[in-house]
């Protein structure tokens, strides 16, 4: 299954548009590509947010908190809860 597309304010146009990546817009991401000039606009990982969060809720989870009162302390939907949890047992299947 592929994410849902995220509509952004582009970092170059400043129009609104669907993210391609780099917090620019389809169009300007591919501009900028086929020019060269990608280097300008930084990539954006996000996944560091994410495995931040990911440690945060093994934390609430370590203290008690349901998946779901862990989530909502978090801010993210139980739905991903569930993933963060999927992921802490996956790494405890690995390092057992």
């Amino acid at each position: 299954m592929t994410a849902p597309r995220v509509e952004v304010e582009c970092a170059c146009c400043g129009g609104t548009g669907l993210h391609q990546g780099r917090a620019l817009c389809h169009a300007c991401y591919q501009w900028h590509h086929e020019n060269g000039t990608l280097h300008k606009y930084p990539q954006l990982h996000t996944w560091l947010e994410t495995l931040a969060r990911i440690a945060d809720f093994a934390e609430l989870r370590g203290r008690g908190l349901s998946v779901r009162r862990a989530s909502a302390a978090l801010g993210v939907t139980a739905r991903s809860g569930q993933r963060y949890e999927q992921r802490l047992k996956a790494r405890q299947a690995v390092t057992s």
